[in-house]
């Protein structure tokens, strides 16, 4: 018989019955559960004991922690000061180019005051600031960067063929918020461009055309080692390339868009009936293979129709004197070749194919097998002066490594990925100046992304930053014989190491890595 007991409150609003029997089976219960955890606790207890003994055995015991006596005090750590990070422009446009402090007085630019201090990194060697990223924005295909956005779509045309749209550079994130692989640029290397643009504005002729002996111009005479070289048409096309590198065009209603629309001028007026831009130089195929580049990139980013027929018959005039190695030499038609004059042409084709203009495609073909007739070495990544003469040289290999990839090399082609490694092995040293080899050696390495690169660039951009001329005149430009000398200092002087070190440093949206899509 069960005592029946009034109903409890179990839960809010929840009532229960319950008996004596209920709480006798509860007891056995609760009994029953306590025996269970005290047989597992002494289970685990005794796994633990002899898991013990067994990797005390295996690995011996474990190191004691030393502690410091509690009377030690800790060690006096100095204060970080963070300083204070220059502002300036970090994207090249009409804007940030007004604002380098280059005012005109008298109708004439001054000196840019920008480079009090020294940027892109330390005197002592070791850089600092360094950006990764590419442009993003330009050419939605591979090779010459020709426009920006907008401009994809195809423009108004010229002639028989489709026109590219747009009319300026993308510029995309050059600081490296968008990483694919190596650096970019910084606010240094871009403040060292816009004094190098400043410079050259400053030399430039008053019909429009630039000289290798560009002295001049210069205000008391200060600006020395003007090259020996004669050819105002190279020196003109040279001028150009890095003002066009930098979104800069004359249509564009820019700072310096007078002194381009001057120098474009001064290059058609001086262009024969035969499409020969080369102005009378002895090197008649060196000149008009830059005037040539700077046409077609002109016209790729203008859609200006006197350039753009002026660029085609430039092109037609490279394409008629192609010779039966599939090269070109000093003379138009010449039955020699070498890697250097080549390197220009096949530029200028490249360039002109990616403005729209219409290019030969066994030309191109031809050029394969010029760089065939000069491969060297085990994995067929050296490259010599000439074919059959001679071993291989840095600026020829950088050259044959550059053009090869222009012309379809993919990215683990032995001239491709043993060819990087070779570069390498000549890293940017100022002890081994050489801008021509440095402009040429940048770009190849550009288009692999990756640590090669990456580490190639930190050293090619802290060494050009921190080499600029900084003071008077000469500020903005680089000093072709000091602090040591450079082989094209003589024949190219002042003018052409500027334009190359600036456009060195423009590589970063200049073109678009040809293997970004390879990542």
């Amino acid at each position: 018989m069960s005592t029946a007991v009034e109903p409890q409150v179990v839960g809010e609003g929840i009532h229960e019955e319950f008996s004596w029997k209920d709480v006798l089976v509860g007891v056995a219960t609760q009994s029953w559960l306590a025996s269970m955890v005290f047989h597992m606790a002494l289970m685990v207890f005794l796994a633990l004991v002899l898991g013990t003994i067994r990797v005390a055995q295996t690995i011996g015991s474990a190191p004691e922690f030393n502690a410091q006596p509690e009377e030690a005090e800790l060690p006096e750590v100095a204060p970080f000061e963070v300083g204070s990070t220059p502002i300036s422009p970090s994207i090249l446009n009409n804007d940030s180019l007004m604002a380098f402090d280059a005012p005109k007085v008298d109708g004439e630019l001054e000196p840019a005051k920008v480079l009090e201090d020294v940027g892109g990194g330390f005197r002592d060697g070791q850089s600092t600031l360094a950006g990764s990223g590419f442009n993003f924005s330009g050419a939605n295909s591979l090779g010459p960067m020709m426009k920006g956005l907008p401009g994809l779509d195809r423009g108004k045309g010229f002639g028989s063929q489709p026109g590219v749209g747009g009319s300026d550079r993308g510029f995309g994130d050059r600081l490296g918020r968008k990483s694919f692989g190596g650096s970019g640029a910084t606010p240094q290397s871009e403040r060292a461009v816009g004094a190098a643009l400043n410079w050259l504005a400053r030399h430039q002729n008053k019909d429009g055309s630039w000289s290798l002996k560009h002295s001049p111009n210069c205000k008391g005479g200060v600006c020395s080692w003007p090259g020996e070289e004669h050819s105002d048409c190279a020196a003109t096309a040279l001028a150009l390339l890095p003002f066009l590198a930098a979104g800069q065009t004359q249509d564009n209603k820019g700072l310096y868009s007078p002194n381009i629309q001057k120098g474009i001028k001064w290059l058609i007026s001086h262009q024969r009936p035969n499409g020969d831009l080369a102005a009378g130089a002895y090197s008649q195929m060196y000149s008009h293979g830059l005037a040539a580049i700077a046409l077609c990139e002109d016209y790729g980013m203008t859609q200006d129709q006197e350039v753009g027929y002026a660029a085609q018959r430039a092109i037609n005039f490279i394409e008629s004197g192609q010779n039966k190695e599939g090269g070109w030499r000093y003379k138009h038609g010449s039955d020699d070749s070498d890697t250097s004059v080549f390197g220009w042409q096949l530029m200028a084709l490249k360039s002109g194919q990616m403005s729209g203009l219409k290019v030969n495609e066994e030309v191109i073909q031809q050029c394969k097998r010029y760089l065939e007739l000069c491969v060297r070495g085990t994995y067929n990544c050296e490259f010599s002066y000439t074919p059959g003469g001679g071993g291989p040289t840095y600026s020829m290999t950088a050259i044959g490594i550059l053009m090869s990839q222009y012309l379809g090399a993919k990215r683990d082609d032995p001239v491709v990925a043993s060819g990087i490694d070779y570069l390498m092995t000549r890293k940017p040293d100022l002890t081994q100046r050489n801008t021509y080899y440095w402009y040429y050696a940048t770009q190849a390495m550009h288009n692999v992304p990756g640590q090669q690169w990456d580490e190639w660039n930190r050293d090619m951009r802290r060494i050009l930053i921190e080499t600029q001329e900084t003071k008077g005149c000469a500020a903005g430009s680089w000093n072709p014989q000091v602090p040591e000398p450079d082989p094209w200092g003589r024949p190219g002087g002042r003018l052409m190491v500027t334009s190359l070190s600036a456009l060195t440093l423009e590589v970063y949206y200049r073109y678009l890595p040809l293997y970004k899509l390879d990542q």
